[in-house]
């Protein structure tokens, strides 16, 4: 009998220990302003950072599309240069 009543105020301590935790440890509700603060620099660094991507995959569409450009222009030349082969050794 004295074991149950030892087990039950142990578990009952544990529980009310557990449950003013956050009371003891200092958690609140709200953010201060500190936090607000940072929170709202990293999001400014995130969205720089993402405006940051962006320009650099539009500039690596404009250098995938000059550089198929410059493919397409030297097998011009090639084909060019192969004709004025062939016609030079004929």
């Amino acid at each position: 009998m004295v074991k149950l009543r030892l087990r039950y105020a142990v578990k009952i301590g544990l529980v009310l220990t557990l449950a003013s935790f956050p009371f003891i440890s200092g958690c609140t509700v709200m953010a201060s302003q500190g936090q607000l603060q940072a929170l709202e620099e990293a999001k400014k660094a995130a969205e720089s950072a993402e405006a940051d991507l962006n320009a650099c995959r539009q500039h690596k569409t404009e250098l995938d599309r000059q550089l198929e450009d410059q493919k397409k222009q030297l097998a011009e030349w090639n084909n060019t240069r192969n004709t004025v082969q062939q016609a030079l050794g004929q």
